[in-house]
């Protein structure tokens, strides 16, 4: 009885072959999830081939022998999850913000301390501008009132010297309408008195001077547009028309033209050489001759014109410029003559353009001239008609006569300079004509 008690208990105690089975598939799973997620822990349990007959062998050694359990390493603890790692990064960024919020803090109460700072300084700054203006503004006040005042004194003082003006004025009329004082006066007022002297004619020549150098420099600019609708043709001429002009009334104009076979420069020099001497002639004598600079020269002349009733002085004066460009040369000469008959005058305008040949620049050129005369009747003045007719008659033809010759002469004798002739007679007779 005793025996067989024993022996079912031993029977209860071994564990079957099955339930070994299941305890090893049961380690198996554990090791394998251990290892998955401890990577440093590469070494699991191994599972045994037979794991039935290991355990079997494990039950019947385990009764008769005891034998030591091979020693596991110690795992390490698993890594944190995800749910830590971002718990740690939320923490991570509240800190941060924590800092910011303080700086901007920080910076907001520097900008609102600078703001009120700011604030005052600007109004103080305001203030100030506002006092500069006003003061400005009252001293410009201060000096307006004194040029005021200055104006008004000024013209309180005009007004008493016209006041005075006007009353020695009323005092004086009173006197000279007097007959006593008037007595006598008849006989200056039956003939009078004419100018006959140069002295007296030229008087005023400083203010004729300027106003013929003013007119030599407007025929400069004029010189341009002087022969447009002419022909161009390198043919020599000379002619003389007559024409009534708005302004100018009856006026004589003398063209000429000739080519010449030199340079503008070379025919330029010749004339103006021939115009710059100063010779005796006959019927004119110069009184000034001065060449104040080498492109402009000045005269005081006078010329004796014969008539009916004789010899009739008239005195003159010429201003003469020269005005030279790359393909031109510009003469102009400005005449006034001053009969004695007051309020005329006797006009003369002159433009000699020496222009290069379009074949020859350089070894030709052609010369053409223009001659404009008139009389002028001085504004204020009445003339006799008497006068007028016989200045007319007399001076005026006389003179467009002497110009007309001058002109032709004057040509000849560029021409015989440009083909180096021998001097003629033609030279000989512009000496007293020009």
């Amino acid at each position: 009885m005793c025996h067989f008690s024993s022996v079912m208990a031993m029977s209860l105690l071994e564990p079957e072959a099955d339930d070994w089975a299941t305890v090893a598939e049961a380690l198996a799973l554990i090791d394998a999830y251990e290892g998955s997620s401890n990577s440093s822990d590469s070494t699991g349990t191994p599972v045994p081939e037979n794991s039935s007959f290991n355990v079997g062998v494990k039950a019947t050694d385990s009764s008769t022998r005891k034998q030591p359990k091979p020693q596991r390493k110690r795992k390490s603890r698993n890594p944190a999850g995800y749910s830590t790692q971002l718990l740690h990064r939320k923490k991570a960024e509240m800190q941060q913000l924590r800092v910011e919020a303080l700086l901007l803090e920080a910076k907001v109460e520097q900008l609102r301390r600078t703001r009120t700072v700011g604030v005052g300084a600007l109004a103080a700054h305001a203030s100030q501008l506002k006092e500069k203006a006003q003061f400005r503004w009252m001293e410009l006040a201060a000096i307006e009132l004194q040029r005021r005042q200055q104006s008004e004194s000024t013209n309180r003082r005009l007004r008493a010297l016209l006041a005075n003006q006007a009353k020695v004025d009323n005092a004086l009329r009173g006197v000279v309408m007097k007959e006593s004082v008037l007595e006598g006066m008849e006989f200056l007022f039956e003939n009078p008195p004419t100018s006959r002297s140069a002295l007296a004619t030229v008087d005023n020549s400083s203010v004729i001077m300027a106003e013929l150098e003013k007119k030599t420099s407007e025929m400069y600019l004029e010189s341009s547009g002087l022969f447009d609708g002419q022909s161009s043709a390198s043919t020599i001429r000379c002619e003389m028309r007559r024409r009534v002009d708005e302004k100018l009334g009856q006026v004589v104009e003398i063209i000429s033209g000739a080519p010449l076979s030199c340079s503008i420069e070379a025919a330029c020099g010749s004339l103006w050489k021939e115009l710059t001497t100063i010779r005796v002639y006959v019927d004119k004598s110069y009184a000034i001759c001065k060449q104040a600079t080498q492109m402009s020269l000045k005269k005081a002349l006078t010329k004796f014109y014969g008539g009916g009733a004789g010899v009739t002085p008239i005195n003159g004066l010429q201003v003469m410029k020269k005005f030279e460009e790359t393909d031109r040369i510009v003469l102009t000469q400005a005449y006034r003559m001053l009969p004695p008959t007051g309020g005329l005058h006797l006009r003369g305008n002159t433009w000699n353009i020496f222009s290069r040949s379009e074949t020859d620049p350089s070894g030709a050129c052609q010369v053409r001239a223009f001659v404009q005369l008139y009389m002028e009747i001085l504004p204020g003045f009445s003339a006799n008609p008497k006068d007028i007719a016989h200045l007319s008659d007399v001076a005026f033809e006389a003179w467009i006569t002497k110009m007309r010759t001058h002109i032709q002469l004057q040509q000849e004798v560029m021409i015989e300079a440009a083909t180096s002739a021998p001097t003629g007679a033609s030279h000989l007779l512009l000496k007293p004509t020009c």
